[in-house]
Parts: structure tokens; sequence; C-alpha cells
């Protein structure tokens, strides 16, 4: 590749307002912020997929389990909401 095709290539890149690094819970967070705010941003990864940092820790980990199986919570499922 030439230095002009290099040049050319480096002012093509995307450009982000932006750049949070980590896509665990905090950096989802502030992701979804970010986009509540139109703001123009990207989430860096060491992983492939949303997520993966939690799959690896906890085998048993499932998002939205039944509210009615918690006995423990301080409030109580809305109605209507099935366990």
């Amino acid at each position: 590749m030439s230095e002009a095709e290099q040049r050319r290539s480096a002012m093509d890149c995307e450009r982000f307002h932006t750049v949070v690094v980590g896509g665990g819970q905090t950096g989802l967070t502030v992701g979804y912020h970010l986009a509540l705010r139109d703001q123009s941003f990207v989430i860096l990864d060491a992983n492939e997929r949303v997520g993966d940092s939690w799959r690896q820790r906890w085998d048993s980990l499932r998002l939205f389990t039944p509210a009615r199986g918690h006995g423990q919570l301080p409030a109580p499922a809305p109605p209507g909401v099935r366990g």
C-alpha cells in the first residue's frame, strides 16, 4: 500500500465522540445512557459477544429470573407476573 493510500485509509476511519473500554455491566450501562442522548460511541471489549464476561464466570447465570420464586425480595412481583 502506498503512502497516499495509507493516509486515505486512515482518514476514512470511523470517529466516535466517546470510547467505552469494557463491555461489562458498567460499560453497557454507560452505552445505554449515551444512546439515550444520541451520542456517537463505541464499546470495546476483549470478548466476542455482549455478556461473555458473565457467561465465562457463572454457569448458572440466567437473565430475568421469575420474581415470584425469590421470597427474599423486599417488594412483591407486580400483578400478573408469574414465577
